[in-house]
C-alpha cells in the first residue's frame, strides 16, 4: 500500500501526524508547529500496529486495500466515520469514489496538488491556513471548534 493512502480513503500527505513526524525525522525544528490538541504519530494503515482501526481491520477481513474495493462500500462504518468530530473525515465517501473512478495513482496525484502550497508547492496539512515553507495565507479547509 502506497504510504499516503488509507484504508478509509484518507490522504496521509495531508496528515498532522505524518507531517510532523516526517519533519521530526528530518531533523526539522518543530517550534513553529502548535496544536490545541494532543496526537499521537500515526504508523500508518500498512503498519502491523495499527490493526486497532477498525476500517483497517475491516479491510483485511474482506481482502481488499481500500474500502473502495470492497463490495459492501460503501457500509455503515465507513458512513459512520465520515460523520464523527474530526472536520477531516467527511471527505472519505467522496475520496473513496473518486479512487474508484480514476484509481489510486490518479488520485494520488490529485490530492498532491489539493494539498501543496498554491505560492511554493509546499505540502501543507488539513488544518493549515498559512505556508511554514513561504507564508502564502489561505483560509483553512477544515477548522477545530
Amino acid at each position: 500500500m502506497n504510504r499516503y493512502v488509507t484504508c478509509c480513503g484518507l490522504y496521509c500527505g495531508a496528515c498532522v501526524s505524518i507531517f510532523l513526524q516526517e519533519k521530526a525525522e528530518g531533523n526539522a525544528s518543530l517550534e513553529k508547529f502548535s496544536w490545541e490538541y494532543e496526537e499521537e504519530l500515526c504508523p500508518g494503515c500498512a503498519a502491523g500496529e495499527n490493526n486497532h482501526c477498525e476500517i483497517t481491520a475491516c479491510c483485511i477481513e474482506h481482502n481488499v486495500q481500500i474500502c473502495a474495493f470492497c463490495p459492501e462500500f460503501p457500509c455503515s462504518v465507513i458512513r459512520d466515520f465520515s460523520r464523527d468530530e474530526w472536520p477531516h473525515h467527511k471527505e472519505v465517501l467522496e475520496n473513496l469514489q473518486r479512487i474508484k473512478e480514476v484509481g489510486i495513482d490518479q488520485w494520488l496525484s490529485e490530492q498532491k496538488d489539493k494539498w501543496s502550497c498554491p505560492a511554493c508547492q509546499a505540502r501543507n496539512h488539513w488544518y493549515q491556513n498559512k505556508c511554514y515553507n513561504c507564508g502564502a495565507e489561505w483560509e483553512a479547509r477544515y477548522k477545530l471548534d
